[in-house]
């Protein structure tokens, strides 16, 4: 028997209306709606989610049938801007032709910013789209190897997320955290983030501390430091969690690395120090 891939396995997005998730998704980003069901008790926990145990779901598959996307419906959760709070930013998409799927995309969907080349490297191209429970989409064509990082290519109109990214009060913190979960230092580094300078006002030539810390199955997290107020605790809607399938790290490791560890049968609920949320799977 195959071991099963390891990396990125499927995101999470919290939604007011799920059945207008499902069909912008399905019409307009070619997935395919792959299961509707309820949230089961297991899963709910595995999530930090009890309050929404029962509450409908689906799963949305890519072109290549693979379920990458979990939505569960949450009538109560407040759809803002993901920029304005800190833990989960965006999911990174890899896309075959980012210039052609940005150009069709309409409401609910917002292109935030058109598609254009990373000041990181010409081979990788993007576009920053809001989606429509609030949740903030990197849609990436990678075009080539772009040594030292480790990452994947296709030909699919819509593939599957290979990068989350996350903003943090600290990068280093968060950093830590990071590599003690993935076994990799990783890198650190200032960049330009064109949609954060835009959601704050600020010139789009500003830099913030970076970090980039690599895991198994070409999938790699992005920690963005950013100074935000402290935000009121409020039930939000979209990107909740990402699950991951990685190497067995003991819990002490990683609770002294920062993380808040829940066992949950042969799953763990983890909360890292920005409050970013994943689901565990060893």
């Amino acid at each position: 028997m195959s071991a099963l891939p390891q990396g990125i396995v499927h995101a999470t997005l919290i939604a007011p209306d799920s059945e207008q998730v499902i069909a912008a998704y399905t019409t307009q980003l070619a997935m395919r709606l792959h299961e509707r069901s309820t949230l089961n008790a297991d899963d709910a926990a595995a999530l930090d989610l009890q309050h929404l145990t029962g509450a409908p779901l689906a799963w949305l598959a890519n072109s290549f049938d693979e379920p990458v996307l979990r939505v569960i419906e949450d009538p109560l959760a407040i759809i803002s801007e993901p920029m304005f709070r800190h833990g989960w930013l965006s999911l990174e998409v890899l896309v075959g032709d980012i210039d052609t799927l940005a150009a069709g995309l309409q409401a609910p969907f917002t292109v935030l910013g058109a598609a254009a080349n990373l000041e990181l490297s010409d081979a990788i191209r993007a576009a920053q789209v809001l989606g429509p429970c609030g949740e903030l989409l990197y849609l990436t064509q990678i075009k080539a190897p772009v040594p030292p990082f480790d990452l994947p290519m296709t030909d699919a109109t819509v593939a599957s997320t290979f990068i989350g990214v996350m903003t943090t009060p600290d990068r280093d913190a968060s950093q830590r955290a990071w590599s003690a979960l993935l076994g990799a230092k990783g890198w650190a580094f200032d960049t330009k983030i064109t949609v954060l300078n835009r959601a704050y006002g600020k010139s789009l030539e500003g830099r913030y501390p970076v970090a980039v810390v690599p895991m198994p199955g070409q999938c790699m997290v992005e920690i963005d430091q950013v100074e935000l107020p402290h935000a009121a605790t409020t039930r939000h809607a979209g990107q909740h969690s990402l699950c991951l399938r990685l190497p067995r790290v003991d819990d002490i490791t990683l609770r002294d690395a920062g993380w808040h560890v829940t066992a949950i049968g042969n799953r763990r609920s983890v909360r890292g120090p920005a409050g970013e949320h994943v689901e565990l799977i060893t």
